[in-house]
């Protein structure tokens, strides 16, 4: 029999025999009559272990979260705050992405610019709100309570109404509750300082010596443009083709800078970045998140650019009737009236559709800047459509001349032929075939005539060389221009011509060349004005044609480069858009250009 089953006792008795005590065995089988007292003692022993349990839990549960005692507590170890979700990166303060570029002019002068990058049409991104920065998100999610910093952080106020259960000293506090996350230890707290206002500044050198006027131009003191002129001087490598500047911006507008960090830019090489040391001197930094940290959020506080043009003309009006989508889209983004009604004006004279329904499926991205005046001018559109895309650049051949649009090959884009030479013309004769009023004849009438007051200006329609200055018994005196798209314009029956005009010189559209007059075979003062294509002759009137300069050697070379400018704006203006919306700690933001 097992133990299982039954339970075996041991009694004493006496051996009759020899007198002896012996031991005498008995078993007796397991039942709960025979074990009751057993039992019920191992219940009793649960029953009090599971309440004992129970308690615990349910003061635990019950646990106030402030304890109220007079005395002071004792020394406990400090329990870390949960942790929490990371702090988004602040969205981008401007809804069009700008930088501040200062720039050599043409005149050897320089200038700071704030470009901007917009974009309309089809996958346009919906501009971001703006953002106060990293500081006051962090008041927003961390605010102080009765001045002590650390408790604020520690520390978070939960509204909840009075209970029963609450006892009657949480209840004096009112109707907000103090949830503890953990005790400071010795900490010593001081007076939470603002972080600074940061600007981003770029310097775009063409050529060495531009380096120091465009230092120069910035805004910082002189003690730190010395300390950087003599950092790039202490270098041995090449000059940098960009120079990033972090700046603190001053209390007033007119008060200098101080600069905080340098990263510099050479040809195929990572980006070196100088901060200042203890003694005032920029050394080499070696981590770039510092750099990376302080451009994130200079460009999530936005620039201070110069306030917009808002006036309006003819041709905007004209613009909002024809194009109302694209022309309130472009205002929408800051793009001066008169601006976004030439940006659409350029794509009808390309042959490209900008109504509503074409937005849709195709989309303009504009390049423009404005200076401290607040004057902005055009620096290059693209025109996506769904088979091919046109990009232009505007461009000013010559200092005397105005700024056109040309396409990538140096070929203008901007200009047409105009159909009156005249201002205020009136037309007469078309070209058709009529019966020739002196000579009575009947021939086909290969130009067009515009009647005018004697004397009145006559313009070049379009850029070209002066090929002829003469006269014919037909024609009387008349002027002849070769543009550059190979065609030629006759303009005859004139007075005169300035007395500045030459053969073979260049004129540009809108140039007076020559007045009003009745000379050769005319029957009163108008201008007889012709087009000719090789042998063969087309109406002015009907014809588009570009009118504008065709870039040829150095100013071709010189279009190029500002091409390449342009386009190393286009991709430090996309690298700050990056680095802005990066995650900080995952490692070095790429923005090199090449």
């Amino acid at each position: 029999m097992t133990r299982s089953s039954a339970e075996q006792t041991t009694e004493p008795a006496i051996d009759e025999k020899f007198g002896a005590t012996s031991q005498i065995s008995r078993i007796i089988r397991f039942s709960f009559f025979t074990h009751a007292r057993f039992m019920v003692a191992i219940l009793l022993a649960a029953i009090a272990s599971a309440g004992m349990f129970a308690g615990i839990l349910t003061v635990m549960g019950k646990r106030p979260p402030v304890a109220l005692a007079t005395a002071t507590p004792a020394r406990r170890q400090p329990e870390a705050a949960p942790k929490g979700d990371r702090l988004p990166p602040p969205a981008v303060a401007q809804a069009i992405p700008v930088a501040k570029v200062i720039e050599s002019q043409a005149d050897g002068s320089t200038e700071k610019f704030a470009y901007h990058q917009v974009k309309i049409g089809a996958d346009t991104d919906v501009p971001k709100q703006g953002s106060p920065g990293h500081s006051t998100v962090l008041k927003q999610r961390f605010a102080r309570a009765g001045g002590d910093p650390f408790k604020a952080i520690l520390t978070e106020k939960a509204k909840t109404a009075k209970t029963a259960v609450m006892p009657v000293a949480l209840a004096s506090l009112g109707e907000e509750r103090i949830l503890v996350r953990g005790t400071p230890v010795n900490v010593s707290t001081s007076k939470v300082q603002p972080a600074p206002a940061v600007e981003q500044v770029v310097a775009l050198p063409t050529k060495d010596g531009d380096i120091n006027n465009l230092l120069a131009a910035a805004n910082m003191t002189s003690e730190d443009r010395v300390a950087l002129q003599t950092a790039l001087s202490a270098s041995n490598d090449q000059s940098p083709e960009r120079i990033e500047l972090l700046l603190e911006k001053a209390p007033h507008k007119d008060a200098p800078e101080r600069l905080l960090m340098a990263r510099l830019f050479r040809h195929d090489s990572p980006p070196d970045d100088l901060g200042r040391d203890d003694g005032g001197i920029l050394q080499r930094v070696n981590n770039p998140r510092l750099y990376e940290r302080l451009a994130h959020d200079a460009h999530a506080a936005g620039i201070d650019a110069a306030n917009p043009d808002t006036t309006t003309d003819e041709r905007a009006q004209a613009a909002e009737k024809e194009f109302p989508a694209a022309m309130q889209q472009l205002e929408k983004l800051n793009v001066p009236a008169r601006m976004a009604a030439r940006i659409l004006e350029l794509a009808k004279e390309n042959g490209i559709k900008l109504t509503d329904a074409a937005l849709l499926d195709q989309s303009v991205e504009l390049v423009f800047r404005t200076n401290e005046k607040g004057e902005s001018e055009p620096i290059a559109v693209t025109f996506n459509m769904k088979d091919k895309t046109k990009r232009f650049y505007h461009y000013r051949a010559a200092p005397g001349n105005k700024a056109e649009f040309f396409d990538e090959d140096g070929q203008s884009a901007s200009k047409t032929l105009m159909k009156n030479p005249v201002p205020n013309g009136r037309l007469g004769d078309g070209f058709a075939w009529r019966t020739h009023p002196i000579l009575k004849v009947r021939k086909h009438h290969n130009g067009v005539d515009y009647a005018a007051p004697f004397g009145s200006p006559i313009l070049a329609a379009g850029d070209g060389e002066v090929v002829l200055i003469s006269f014919e018994p037909g024609y009387g005196k008349y002027v002849r221009i070769k543009h550059d798209g190979g065609f030629f314009t006759t303009y005859s029956h004139i007075s005169r011509t300035p007395p500045s005009l030459k053969v073979g010189q260049r004129v540009s559209q809108g140039q007076v060349i020559a007045y009003i007059g009745s000379t050769g075979l005319s029957t009163g003062p108008h201008l007889y004005y012709e087009l000719r294509m090789g042998d063969k002759y087309y109406d002015p009137t009907a014809t588009q044609l570009p009118a504008g300069t065709d870039l040829e050697g150095d100013r071709l070379d010189d279009f190029r480069k500002q091409i390449r400018h342009v386009n190393n704006i286009e991709n430090y203006i996309g690298a700050r858009i990056a680095n802005a919306f990066a995650p900080q700690d995952d490692g070095r933001v790429q923005t090199a250009i090449h």
